[in-house]
């Protein structure tokens, strides 16, 4: 599961918007059944320091979720 959840995280740096969103959710069921997206906090910390603001809105929306 680690690379399904390293793959769609990556994702979230997409600039396809639908792309990204689509990722977002999934990463959003994935954290409520497993702790796998855990260890990616190191890039999520990464996302709201982005320069992009849709990166840090994806970034903030997750961590909120």
């Amino acid at each position: 599961m680690s690379v399904h959840v390293a793959e769609t995280f990556e994702l979230l740096f997409d600039k396809n918007n639908t792309a990204a969103y689509k990722a977002l959710q999934e990463l959003q069921k994935e954290s409520e059944n497993t702790n796998s997206v855990y260890l990616y906090m190191d890039r999520l910390s990464d996302m709201l320091d982005s320069d992009n603001s849709y990166i840090r809105t994806r970034g903030l929306v997750f961590c909120t979720s």
